[in-house]
């Protein structure tokens, strides 16, 4: 089906006709200042990010991917070392621990969060573990309580993928703020967007300083000055600064609407005997970046069928990921077969990701609703 068939996108940014003139405005300033890279703007959002999640130290970078390879990196992780990843996840989680030259160690994840299992993680840790990449997948906060106990035990460092996390609570505390460090990131469809863009989180002064070097070829400052660390361009635009600070205006308003919308499908959804919602935990927010629901074994319909009929009704959805150690690059290195990760298998086989962006009515969230009802008799 052509793309101008689709009535109901999976995702969509949003910015009012005040956004638009804001952010050229901000462009137009740019433009004349010539200082178009890693300068007043991306300090801004920095602070404007820091203030939002509480932590003293944020260091903007041009995508999450930049953000875990910065962090693998400035936690001195290299070869030999192992880290324990969810297979659930973008490949990024994973690909961030190939780049420094270790191992990604795959575990399983919980049926009913689709997050990380903290019983998988335990089994997992061996004499190379050095860390843990703990995903909160479409915004679904992790059981960060297990997963710092293990890491505790084991004297292993914490790392939050929080990709998809933006405003979503853990016991009351931000995701990407209780580990030693995380991740965001504010591609297009992300809670906000800087059209490409990334960033780091953390408490720890020297983690940050490490950061900022990394992200800047290994300098610890602007200018020909002694390149300190091996560093990679890393840098975040001015401009893409100029769409964050409009963004970040608006992220309370998204995270509620997104809210509402999940209300409005967990309700519907209960109708539906085969379809199961990501939960949320007790005490936790999730920001809802994506709202994902996996096909039981008696579902009438494949998930791949599934997605082709909604599509075939103007309704884009999409798979939220394939298991990462299934995927062949992963399967051709390290040989994994099926069957090794179980509950990711079969989460991997059955998930889809419906309509869910800022602008999506509740009118829109009851055709998909009834769309799935009738999909079965078709």
């Amino acid at each position: 089906m052509r793309n101008d068939m689709i009535k109901i996108p999976l995702s969509r940014p949003y910015f009012d006709e005040k956004d638009i003139e804001e952010v050229l405005s901000h462009i137009r300033e740019v433009l004349r200042s010539g200082w178009l890279t890693c300068g007043p703007l991306v300090k801004q959002f920095e602070d404007k990010m820091s203030e939002l999640l509480g932590v003293p130290y944020v260091v903007a970078l041009n995508s999450c991917t930049a953000a875990l390879h910065a962090l693998m990196l400035a936690l001195d992780v290299g070869p030999g070392d192992e880290v324990i990843v969810p297979s659930i996840t973008f490949v990024a989680t994973a690909n961030a621990v190939l780049y420094v030259g270790a191992k990604p160690v795959f575990a399983d994840s919980d049926p009913r969060t689709f997050n990380i299992s903290p019983e998988s993680v335990q089994g997992r840790v061996g004499p190379r573990t050095k860390g843990i990449i703990a995903v909160h997948l479409g915004g679904t906060p992790c059981d960060m309580k297990a997963i710092m106990e293990i890491a505790e035990d084991h004297k292993l460092f914490v790392v939050e993928d929080a990709a998809h996390a933006l405003g979503s609570f853990y016991n009351g505390r931000p995701c990407g703020t209780i580990g030693i460090a995380g991740a965001f990131s504010f591609y297009p469809t992300k809670i906000i967007t800087t059209a490409e863009g990334g960033a780091v989180t953390t408490y720890d002064e020297v983690i940050a300083k490490k950061v900022r070097m990394i992200r800047n070829h290994g300098r610890a400052y602007f200018g020909p000055g002694p390149i300190e660390t091996l560093g990679f361009n890393f840098r975040l635009s001015e401009l893409h600064a100029a769409l964050g600070l409009v963004q970040l205006k608006h992220i309370e308003k998204f995270i509620a609407r997104r809210n509402e919308i999940a209300r409005l499908y967990n309700r519907e959804l209960k109708k539906i005997g085969w379809i199961r919602p990501q939960e949320v935990p007790l005490g936790c927010r999730s920001s809802y970046y994506a709202y994902i629901v996996c096909l039981s074994d008696d579902a009438p319909i494949t998930r791949d069928e599934l997605i082709s009929r909604l599509r075939e009704r103007g309704i884009e959805t999409s798979v939220m990921y394939h298991a990462v150690h299934l995927q062949p690059f992963y399967r051709r290195i390290f040989g994994f077969k099926k069957g090794y990760l179980p509950v990711a298998e079969f989460i991997s086989e059955n998930n889809v990701a419906l309509p869910m962006f800022y602008g999506l009515s509740d009118e829109d969230v009851r055709r998909v609703i009834e769309a799935i009802e009738v999909v079965p008799s078709i």
